[in-house]
């Protein structure tokens, strides 16, 4: 399967004219054996971007960048490996290979081609709906949020007037229901076919390239049983974990400059209205759960990134989440701290241009909001809560990688508490989050694959949909092999495919193949793998618990470490796995 895939790969670059795709984006002159062009990756006045037509490479002398056609569609269309290499080879009529435990599954051109066609069909009549005299409630809405008809076209709102009026439309232009079905706009009940969206408020979602790929509806009915939001399932063509929302926006404005700054928001209408105020670098991701994928988008548009959730407590739990998934993907961030039961767009109805701006002039650094959400946790006056909130505190100072930073944080943290610095790094000495204490080490045990660990690991290495890599759980893997196959399948935030398979030992890809021989049962699924990751983390401190325990001797910072674990503990309830 590795040698298959990598076959394919030199047979497509070989059968990829570099020198012409990359000459669709910049003017490419020959002098010499090179061809050579200012760079699109960043700004020059002189040439010092060449391309190798012979070795089909390119290389600039300026920002380093690098590459073959696949790296260079990567960088340029802000795209994963295997997007740019179904693209590529659709450009040379190759068909991708289909390969296991993978995530990336191959879905048919005509197939693909045609849901694309369906989305961009359904979003235009959404959009025309607006215009019939059934859709003026829509419109009403939109005036009372005073969205102008620029934001409109430009965002692609539209109307779903009914259950039946799209299926209609969409029946009239040839497209089956089961089409319908697979794009995600139609659904069976009773054996009657409807619009999932009916009586919503229509915000199309497009990729990268201008493709709608799915929809988010909002229901302006009052005293309804269903949902106010509604978002498109995954499709063939639609995995949120992958959209930004305002993607597309994005790419066109880093076509006219340089992006100084982006604004990662909640919602859609969010993004709207920051537009509409005159700060269009500002998207949503696809619920308040930011992805590693999103993250890795962004990056190569801007290094700094302005996280801008709600100031309420569910804004604050997605803020964090988020907050370190994105300096995990090596970005720069800020929190704009919103006031609370606030949003974006209340802020700027409020105050105005100018008042979002000074928000975002007084956006603190993740580190400092970190510690900002966690005193508000606890009652510093009651010594039990301010000791957890140092445990917890000196835990996210550990992880800054600079001692300048430390040193200025622990001594905050001091002064709010009173613990002396040398008892904070003590502390922090055993806090940090990939990694056991070097107690744990002295006492490792060897762990069996019992039928839970194998649901877990199997799940893992499937890339099942339940499973996230938004958050690196490496720490919490019972063993050594447990821990690198976590930790490759996170670096390619994937199941096992062909380029983490080339990296085991036989002995190790033995081992795989008698985890992935578990069978699944009926209920197996999200649940189960969150209580797996549970006991698996309880397992994990009740051994460093009861080691710290035979200790003769107890100083200050294992008695803080003990606190620490039975915290956590608590927080963490046995359950049923």
């Amino acid at each position: 399967m590795d040698r298959e895939f990598t076959d394919f790969k030199e047979k497509l670059l070989d059968r990829t004219d570099i020198v012409s795709l990359i000459s669709k984006y910049v003017k490419l002159e020959r002098k010499g054996r090179n061809l050579w062009a200012c760079c699109p990756f960043h700004s020059e006045d002189t040439p010092s971007f060449a391309v190798n037509e012979s070795k089909r490479m390119f290389h600039c002398f300026g920002c380093k960048e690098s590459g073959d056609a696949i790296s260079f569609l990567m960088k340029i269309e802000h795209i994963e490996f295997m997007e740019a290499v179904r693209r590529l080879a659709d450009g040379a009529g190759m068909e991708v290979p289909r390969f296991s435990g993978s995530r990336e599954h191959t879905v048919d051109k005509g197939k693909r081609e045609r849901l694309y066609n369906l989305m961009r069909d359904a979003a235009r009549h959404y959009h025309d709906n607006l215009s019939s005299p059934r859709a003026k409630v829509f419109r009403d809405y939109l005036e009372e949020r005073k969205i102008p008809s620029g934001m409109i076209t430009r965002f692609g709102l539209g109307a779903a007037l009914d259950f039946n009026e799209m299926l209609e439309f969409l029946e009239s232009k040839g497209y089956t229901h089961e089409e319908m079905k697979a794009a995600g706009i139609a659904d069976t009940r009773n054996d009657r076919h409807y619009d999932v969206f009916g009586k919503r408020l229509m915000y199309p979602i497009i990729d990268g390239m201008g493709n709608v790929v799915a929809f988010g509806g909002r229901t302006l009915e009052k005293d309804v049983h269903f949902a106010k939001y509604r978002n498109s399932t995954q499709t063939d063509i639609f995995d949120k974990s992958k959209i930004i929302y305002g993607a597309n926006l994005l790419k066109k404005r880093a076509s006219k400059g340089q992006i100084d700054y982006i604004i990662m928001t909640e919602g859609y209408m969010d993004v709207i209205a920051l537009h509409k105020a005159g700060f269009d670098t500002a998207v949503a991701s696809m619920g308040t759960a930011l992805t590693a994928r999103q993250a890795k988008q962004l990056i190569s548009y801007s290094k700094l990134v302005y996280i801008s959730y709600d100031g309420d407590t569910a804004g604050q739990k997605a803020t964090l989440r988020g907050l370190d998934i994105l300096k995990e993907c090596g970005l720069t961030v800020k929190v704009v701290r919103l006031p609370d039961g606030l949003d974006p767009d209340d802020v700027i109805k409020r105050d105005g241009k100018e008042g979002y701006q000074k928000l975002l002039d007084e956006a603190i650094p993740l580190t400092a909001y970190k510690i900002e959400v966690l005193k508000a946790k606890y009652d510093l006056s009651d010594p039990d809560q301010k000791a957890k909130f140092a445990i917890e505190a000196a835990a996210v100072v550990r992880a800054l990688p600079n001692p300048v930073e430390q040193e200025q944080y622990f001594e905050y943290v001091e002064s709010v508490t009173g613990f002396s610095v040398s008892v904070l790094r003590r502390q922090a000495a055993y806090s940090e989050p990939d990694s056991p204490p070097p107690a744990v080490e002295k006492r490792e045990e060897k762990v069996e694959y019992d039928d839970n660990l194998k649901f877990f690991l199997s799940s893992i290495f499937q890339g099942r949909d339940y499973v996230d890599f938004d958050k690196n759980l490496t720490g919490i893997m019972p063993d050594e092999l447990s821990k690198k196959l976590y930790a490759l399948c996170r670096e390619h935030e994937s199941g096992l495919t062909l380029f983490i398979v080339d990296e085991l030992s036989d002995e190790e890809r033995e081992c795989v193949d008698k985890i992935l021989e578990y069978t699944y049962l009926p209920g197996d699924g999200r649940e189960r793998f969150v209580d797996v990751e549970k006991s698996l983390y309880r397992r994990l401190l009740n051994s460093e618990l009861d080691y710290l325990k035979t200790l003769p001797e107890k100083d200050e910072s294992v008695r803080v470490r003990m606190q620490q674990i039975m915290y956590e503990i608590a927080k963490y309830p046995q359950n049923r796995s």
